[in-house]
This record gives C-alpha cells, structure tokens and sequence, in this order.
C-alpha cells in the first residue's frame, strides 16, 4: 500500500474517531431526560397560555353579549312603562293591550334565560382560565427546574466539546480536500460511519463491507488486496484494510 495514501487514511480514521466521540457527547446532550422534560413543560406552558387567551378572548364576547342584553332590557322596559301609561278604550285596543303584555312576558322570560346562560357560561370560563392558569404556573415551575438540570449537564460537557472541536478543526486542515468532501458526502447521505474495516476470510481474500456487512464483488477484493482500501459496491463507503 502507498505510505502517502496510508498516512491519509490513517488521519481519516482519526478524524472520524474524533468526530464520533463529539457526536456521541452530543448524543447524550440531545437525549438528555432533563430536556425531554424541558420540551415537554415548554408545550404545557404555551398550552396553558393559549387556553387562558381563548378565555379572555371568550370573555370579551361575553362582555359584549351582556352588554347588548342590558340594552335589550332598558329598552324594553322603557317600551313597557309606555305602554303602562296607556288605556284600553274598546275591546279591539284592550287585545291589542293584552298581546302587547305577552309579547313584553316574552322578551323579558327570554332575557332572564340569556341572563342565566351567560351568567353560567362566564362561570365555565371562569374555571377554565383557572386551572389553566394553575396548570402554567406548575409547568413554568417544572420548565425551570428541567432547564436548569439540563444546564448543568451542558456544562459538565462543555470543555470536553471545545476540546474534541479544536481537535477536530486541526485535523480537518491535514486532510485531503477530497477525502474530506467524500467523507462529508457519505455523512450527508447518512452513512456513518462513512471508513469501515473490511471484515471476512483474510487467507480466501475474500472480504465484506465493514458497514453494510454484504460482500464485496471481485474487483473490491483486488483493491484492498493491491491498494489496501476501496468503496463498497451497495453503500459507497469508504473500506480500508491497513495491514
């Protein structure tokens, strides 16, 4: 095998060492229980507050339908007082009297069963906005106590990150150009490890992909055999037989 083309692979496998010990610190970071539960009290939170939005929002209406049903009454009772200062001077005025107290029956039976609907209606939003407010403040309370955990574990990984990253930037600049563009390819294409090991029978040179595990055509036997590396046929990474 050429020592250059060795040297280059052996730094790839560094690099990619490297960048699987970063991942896997990050890894941890993203599974951490401390922010699932972070997550988790965020949505209750914003929940909460999107409920005691819709309850002021309802309220509003409320505030508004009431208002048009004092208006109503006023009204009618205005129109009613009128009408007690009149007199019925024949029968024919005297039913009309009488259809008008009906009608006035009516509007005021139908006014007082508005009055008690909203008067209920504003009691269910009264304990809806209640318990969302009591559900928030629980979540927020949470949310702090799982941001906080979360914290101190990006902080108890914090140096070992910049370390493995500094590592990993001087690394990258001893690569080769495109050792390192087919690395990234292969990584964007989510096959990582993107330089696996070839596995098999060492005394038949017959060798299968250290990634995918299938085996490796003719001609993939030959170049590890004569050049010490080459792609798999099925998932194109990069195998490599150093000794």
């Amino acid at each position: 095998m050429d020592e250059t083309l060795k040297k280059e692979l052996q730094k790839l496998i560094a690099y990619q060492k490297k960048d699987m010990e970063l991942r896997k610190l990050n890894l941890v970071i993203e599974r951490d229980a401390a922010l699932i539960e972070k997550n988790k009290q965020k949505k209750a939170f914003n929940d909460a507050k999107q409920k005691v939005e819709e309850c002021e929002q309802a309220s509003g209406a409320l505030l508004s339908t009431y208002a048009e049903l004092c208006k109503y009454v006023d009204d009618n009772e205005a129109a009613f007082s009128a009408f007690e200062s009149g007199t019925a001077e024949t029968e024919e005025e005297l039913e009309e009297r009488i259809r008008k107290l009906e009608s006035f029956r009516t509007k005021f039976t139908n006014a007082d069963k508005k009055a008690g609907e909203i008067d209920r209606r504003s009691k269910e939003i009264g304990r809806v906005r209640g318990e969302a407010m009591k559900s928030g403040k629980i979540a927020r309370q949470k949310y702090n106590e799982a941001s906080d955990k979360h914290n101190e574990l990006v902080s108890s990984k914090a140096a070992e990150i910049a370390k493995l990253t500094a590592e990993l930037d001087a690394l990258r600049s001893e690569l080769s150009a495109q050792l390192l563009a087919e690395y990234n390819k292969l990584d964007a294409e989510n096959k990582f490890p993107p330089v696996v090991p070839a596995t098999g029978d060492e005394r038949k040179g017959m060798f299968n992909c250290g990634g995918c595990g299938l085996n490796l055509s003719q001609q993939g036997n030959t170049l590890l055999k004569d050049k010490g590396w080459c792609h798999c046929d099925t998932c194109r990474r990069i195998i490599v037989k150093l000794n």
